[in-house]
């Protein structure tokens, strides 16, 4: 390999890593700023603060992708409940789209969150804080029975209720 093509594939690993890097910035930058879970529903945003999450605590299994279950305690709120507490009105159709500080996306029905005992958003597993992508207070979107481990949505931040 002679020195000119050297040259060109190092300018080009150069520029391939810092579009790497002002990717990830732009899209972890992306997420809604403020301390707490942030509800969008009918062009109204409604933040409630994670200690008003700290309401009920809730103990389950918890199944991972691969079908193996474990239980842990929560401490946090039923989603049914936080939406009646902020009068947001949901119906079996209602379509929920839930979605992380690093914008991964997971969808819920209007079903799921009205059924006693089955989605949450929690805020303390086993006793230790959930913590956010920088190492606060954050949350955790927990939905029982349910086999899909990708819908356990870490670092919870945005409901978008529609």
């Amino acid at each position: 390999m002679n020195r000119k093509t050297k040259y060109i594939l190092t300018a080009i690993a150069a520029v391939l890593l810092i579009a790497a890097v002002v990717l990830a910035v732009t899209v972890r930058g992306s997420a809604p700023d403020g301390s707490g879970l942030i509800l969008e529903t009918g062009g109204k945003t409604i933040t409630v603060s994670w200690e008003d999450l700290k309401k009920t605590v809730f103990t389950g299994e918890i199944i991972n992708g691969k079908g193996e279950t474990s239980n842990h305690e929560y401490q946090g709120m039923e989603l049914s409940e936080l939406f009646t507490a902020k009068n947001i009105v949901i119906t079996a159709d209602t379509k929920i789209t839930v979605t992380s500080e690093d914008n991964y996306t997971a969808k819920l029905t209007g079903e799921e969150v009205m059924t006693a005992g089955k989605v949450y958003a929690a805020v303390v597993c086993d006793s230790e804080m959930i913590e956010n992508i920088d190492g606060g207070q954050g949350g955790q979107l927990v939905v029982y029975g349910d086999a899909n481990a990708k819908r356990q949505v870490r670092y919870l931040k945005t409901i978008t209720i529609e």
